[in-house]
């Protein structure tokens, strides 16, 4: 289950993952991010990880193409979870993403969200919005 949250104003974006991700899930985040940039250029990311399911091969695939057409649609990328594997992955991969990206354990989310937002005002992007239609 992938679930998302929003709050448009700032350009925030929280996702929670906790068990199988599927194209519909994949989805809406997706669909969830490009509202975010049509009013903002970059958007500050959460993502909670309480449990890692099975992904499909396709949301797989989907998610590469999605980064290769977004490209530095981030602004600060926080990953939250307890699993001992999603620390050295995201610190692993971090290099990849023109964003500043921190770990976090699940007792220290509201650290995470109060990071993620630090520099987001309400109005205030990085430039003009940016169109992936």
């Amino acid at each position: 289950m992938l679930t998302v949250q929003t709050d448009p104003d700032i350009g925030y974006l929280e996702l929670t993952v906790d068990g199988r991700i599927d194209k519909a899930h994949f989805e809406q985040a997706v669909e969830a991010i490009d509202a975010l940039l049509k009013t903002h250029r970059k958007i500050d990311v959460v993502e909670i990880v309480r449990d890692l399911g099975w992904v499909e091969p396709e949301v797989w695939w989907k998610d590469i193409v999605f980064h290769l057409t977004h490209g530095n649609f981030m602004r600060h990328a926080a990953v939250v979870s307890d699993n001992g594997l999603i620390g050295p992955l995201t610190r692993m991969f971090a290099p990849l993403y023109p964003a500043a990206i921190r770990t976090f354990r699940l007792d220290e989310l509201e650290d995470a969200r109060r990071w993620a937002k630090a520099h987001a005002k309400p109005g205030e992007g990085d430039g003009p919005p940016l169109d992936f239609a």
